[in-house]
């Protein structure tokens, strides 16, 4: 640590130094031995930046400490699991946006860094090769956002932007919650100009029938299936099984999820799961493309096709030309 500079960071440090080794303590207790290098480094890297522009918003040693031990114990659990080793970069990367949103961590220091964290776990999950494109977005926005609703909502946008196409039906109202300026500074970031009521109700903007790419694969080579799935559409939404597992699709113009669905009966998903010979009524010309007998189910809404093969662990998506 002695590579910290920062005066109000050493002097908190010193001050509290039989609590910090208390907590390293803890910690190793529970991850096992911890690499003081990653630590340090961490500390001076990533740490010490964001409390220092804490620090120019209130420098007061009450808030100083909570905003210090929110940071090291958040960060003795990022490094204790192996997160902020093994995903250095990116935890580094959206941490560090709290150095443009210091008003958010002085006053809900344990709630910005623990949103900062459940958004890098979701796309973890979902899309991990968009962290960096979402932390881009989210720091042309940082003026703007005032308040933790502000940084919920406006992370959800922007997360769905970077493909968690699950987040987009509940978008229309959060958007609408939003000052005129952050609504402002969202549209113009998600590069949108048009009605952006519409942007969340419609999957695709495009005007013409378009193969949209395959989701889904074999389970043995990092995808979902064990076993060739199909499809039903229930309620409105598209489920699909492989009958070990089953999952409900999100796709739009963005990306493709697939989250569990494990209170959906198996039976029940194969049980309305439609088989048709052609597709021809929707896709025209690109129906010749398909082979009709290979098809094992068929899901189609008002603007999306999906269907799956008999010998196929993807499933096949089509955004639909408005009718």
């Amino acid at each position: 640590m002695e590579k910290i500079s920062l005066p109000e960071f050493i002097t908190e440090l010193k001050d509290k130094s039989a609590l910090y080794n208390q907590w390293y303590n803890e910690s190793e207790m529970k991850y096992g031995s911890l690499p003081s290098h990653v630590i340090a480094a961490w500390m001076i890297e990533v740490v010490e930046p964001i409390v220092k522009s804490a620090v120019e918003q209130n420098a007061a040693p009450e808030k100083i400490h909570e905003i210090v031990k929110a940071l090291y114990q958040e960060s003795l659990k990022l490094i204790g699991s192996g997160q902020a080793v093994r995903y250095k970069d990116e935890y580094k990367k959206a941490w560090l946006l709290m150095v443009k949103m210091p008003n958010l961590l002085v006053k809900f220091p344990v709630k910005t860094i623990s949103l900062l964290n459940d958004v890098l776990s979701n796309f973890h999950l979902y899309a991990p090769e968009k962290i960096r494109d979402w932390c881009k977005l989210i720091e042309t926005s940082t003026a703007d956002i005032k308040t933790i609703e502000d940084f919920k909502i406006t992370g959800r946008i922007y997360a769905w932007k970077c493909g968690l196409a699950h987040l987009r039906t509940r978008l229309k109202k959060d958007y609408h919650s939003l000052s005129e300026n952050l609504q402002e500074a969202v549209a113009n970031t998600i590069n949108y100009s048009g009605n952006t009521v519409e942007i969340f109700e419609n999957p695709w903007t495009n005007n013409n029938t378009k193969f949209e790419g395959v989701q889904g694969g074999f389970k043995g080579t990092a995808g979902f299936f064990e076993h060739p799935p199909k499809l039903a559409e229930i309620e409105g939404n598209i489920f699909v099984t492989d009958s070990k597992s089953n999952y409900v699709l999100f796709a739009d113009q963005f990306g493709k999820v697939l989250l569990p669905a494990n209170s959906v009966d198996t039976s029940y998903i194969l049980s309305n799961s439609k088989r048709l010979e052609t597709l021809k009524k929707w896709l025209g010309k690109e129906n010749e493309k398909i082979d009709g007998n290979a098809l094992s189910s068929v899901v189609v809404t008002k603007n999306t096709l999906v269907f799956t093969l008999h010998n196929s662990y993807f499933l096949y998506l089509f955004s639909l030309a408005d009718a």
